[in-house]
């Protein structure tokens, strides 16, 4: 056993023993078995609801990353490789890599603060560049979001967690949704307001609690500019509940005879004798 063991090979200037590929392959096994216990221990987390998707994720791809890479360490010290200039060389490399991709590492780093932190998460409904998205997945360099006209959309994670984004999921249970509209001067305004608010609370999506509230904001150059406001549960519905509205808001004032003005301008005209005219 000890001579099958002692057998070599010669590649270059490297001896190679059977035992050196034994340990080789058992290295490897046991690199697949640790793995394994892990992805099994974060389905029991998972089960517990101890890990959500997203840090799951981000745990089994740290853990696989530091588990190969010294895996592949010992593989190359079992075969006689001298690591002195690999190491060498790679921090060299490493250098050079780090110079010309700031901008995936940055991403990277960003994908790890959205995983553990947790302002961002999977399943959340969140307001980017003015833009109604709900997160679909974040992976270590992008997080991927779904827009309301059902578009895929992939964001560098630095521009998840980096710029102001507003996030409609957490905090508070509800989100308030406003519309603006104006009407005509010479409008009772009590009738006015009262119309908005029947308008806002006819929508089933509306909550009672808060109350909607309507405020008169200010006299416009050619209207009296009104704003109702009100709360609802999903976010990801507002713009329909929006619309909804405002067709609620037209249909009321057309039945009462409330004008929605648009701008005006009067201009005066005077010719070159010097008189004015209209």
């Amino acid at each position: 056993m000890n001579e099958f063991l002692s057998t070599s090979m010669t590649l270059g200037h490297h001896t190679i023993t059977v035992l050196d590929l034994v340990e080789v392959v058992v290295v490897v096994i046991l690199s697949r078995i640790i793995l394994g216990l892990l992805r099994r221990a974060l389905r029991r987390a998972e089960r517990f609801s101890t890990l959500d998707e997203g840090k799951r994720f981000i745990v089994h791809r740290m853990v696989s990353s530091v588990v190969w890479t010294l895996a592949t360490l010992t593989v190359l010290s079992v075969l006689g490789l001298d690591l002195t200039a690999v190491w060498a060389g790679s921090a060299a490399l490493m250098v050079g890599v780090g110079i010309g991709l700031q901008g995936f590492f940055n991403d990277v780093i960003s994908g790890f603060v959205l995983m553990f932190e947790g302002g961002v998460a999977v399943g959340n409904v969140i307001e980017v560049d003015g833009k109604l998205v709900r997160v679909e997945r974040i992976d270590l360099r992008s997080t991927r979001v779904v827009s309301t006209d059902g578009e895929l959309l992939v964001l560098p994670n630095a521009k998840v967690a980096g710029d102001a984004v507003i996030n409609m999921s957490q905090g508070e249970d509800s989100t308030r949704i406003k519309v603006n509209v104006g009407v005509a001067y010479g409008s009772d305004v009590d009738r006015v307001q009262q119309l908005l608010l029947e308008a806002m609370s006819d929508q089933p999506e509306l909550l009672s609690a808060p109350e909607p509230k309507v405020f008169f904001q200010d006299f416009g150059d050619s209207s009296l500019d009104f704003s109702v406001m009100g709360w609802v549960k999903h976010p990801w519905d507002r713009m329909a509940i929006q619309s909804r509205i405002r067709a609620s808001i037209d249909a009321k004032f057309r039945a009462q005879g409330i004008q929605i003005p648009f701008p005006q301008r009067d201009v005066h005209m005077i010719p070159s004798g010097g008189k004015e005219g209209v």
